[in-house]
C-alpha cells in the first residue's frame, strides 16, 4: 500500500476510536486534513504529468501526419510559387513543433525530478515520447534535404528544357532558313522569262539584232533589256495568248513541246511538255504583227 493512503487509512481508524471534542482528536484531524492536501497535490501533479504528455503524443501524431503529406508531393512535377511557399510554411512548423515539445519534455523532467515523485511506468513513458521526437527530429531532417534536393534537380530539368527549346528555336531556324533558301534555289531554277512584240519593239529593246542589210537576224545576243521580259513559273505556265493573228517563236524551244493554237482568230501558244520547252532557253521570244 502506497504511504500515503496508508497513513489515512491509519488516521481514519484512529479517528473512529477517538471523540470528537478531544484533543487527539483535533491533532489526529489537522494530520488527516494535511494528509488530504497533499494527496490532492499529488494527484494534481501526477494529472499534470500525463495531461502534458497527452498533449506531447498528439503532437508527434500531427508532426507524423504533416510528414507524411509533405513527403507524397509529385516526384516529377514543378512547383509553383504558392505551393513551394506552403511547403516551406510546413516545413518550419515542423522544426518549430519538435522544439517546442522538446523544450516541454526536458521542464517535465525537472519537474519529476524536482518532486521526488517516484513512478516507473511514467519514467517510462516520458523516455518512449523521447525518442519518439528524436526519431521525428531525425525524418524532418532528411525530408527537407530530400525536398531541398528534388527542387534542385527539377530547376535542373527546367534548365535543360530551357536549353532544349533554345536548341530546337535555333534549329527550326536553321531548316526555316535552309527551306527558304531551298524554295529560292528551286524557284530559280523554275523561273522563265518570255515576251512578244513585233520587230520593231524587239529591236528597240535589243531582243533581236542584225549587223547589216544581209545579214541574219541574232536573238539574244547583245546587252537587251531583260526588264522587258515577263517573268514566270516554267512548271506551271501552260498556255500564252498572244494577241495577234500572226507568231513567230524566235528562240530555241523543241517542237514536240509546244503548239501555236488559234483562239477568237488570235494565236496561243500552248505549251505541251514544259521539261521539254524550256530544256533548251529560259528566255522565250515571240515576233507578233
Amino acid at each position: 500500500m502506497k504511504p500515503i493512503i496508508f497513513a489515512f487509512t491509519v488516521m481514519l481508524v484512529m479517528l473512529t476510536s477517538c471523540g470528537k471534542q478531544s484533543s487527539d482528536y483535533k491533532e489526529l484531524k489537522a494530520q488527516n486534513d494535511s494528509l488530504l492536501n497533499e494527496k490532492l497535490k499529488l494527484q494534481e501533479e501526477v494529472d499534470g504529468y500525463f495531461t502534458s504528455m497527452n498533449e506531447i503524443e498528439e503532437n508527434i501524431e500531427k508532426i507524423k501526419s504533416a510528414e507524411n503529406i509533405l513527403s507524397s508531393q509529385p516526384a516529377g512535377k514543378e512547383l509553383s510559387d504558392d505551393v513551394r511557399l506552403k511547403i516551406n510554411e510546413d516545413m518550419a512548423y515542423l522544426s518549430e513543433m519538435i522544439k517546442t515539445n522538446n523544450e516541454e519534455l526536458e521542464r517535465l523532467k525537472s519537474r519529476l525530478k524536482k518532486s521526488g515523485f517516484k513512478s516507473t511506468e511514467l519514467e517510462r513513458t516520458i523516455l518512449r515520447l523521447t525518442n519518439s521526437l528524436k526519431e521525428e527530429s531525425t525524418k524532418v531532417v532528411a525530408l527537407h534535404a530530400e525536398l531541398a534536393q528534388r527542387d534542385s534537380l527539377i530547376a535542373q530539368l527546367g534548365s535543360t528544357v530551357n536549353d532544349l527549346g533554345k536548341n530546337v528555336e535555333v534549329l527550326t531556324t536553321d531548316v526555316k532558313a535552309k527551306e527558304t533558301t531551298i524554295k529560292e534555289q528551286d524557284d530559280a531554277i523554275h523561273t522563265a522569262w518570255y515576251v512578244f512584240g513585233t520587230r520593231k519593239e524587239l529591236k528597240e529593246q535589243k531582243i533581236i539584232t542584225s549587223d547589216g542589210l544581209f545579214a541574219g537576224q541574232k536573238v539574244l545576243q547583245r546587252d537587251f533589256n531583260k526588264n522587258y521580259f515577263v517573268r514566270i513559273d516554267a512548271r506551271n505556265t501552260k498556255s500564252i495568248a498572244l494577241f495577234s493573228t500572226k507568231a513567230k517563236i524566235l528562240t530555241n524551244h523543241p517542237k514536240p513541246s509546244y503548239t501555236l493554237e488559234k483562239e477568237n482568230g488570235n494565236f496561243v501558244l500552248l505549251i505541251v511538255n514544259p521539261s521539254d520547252f524550256w530544256s533548251i532557253s529560259k528566255y522565250l521570244v515571240i515576233e507578233v504583227d
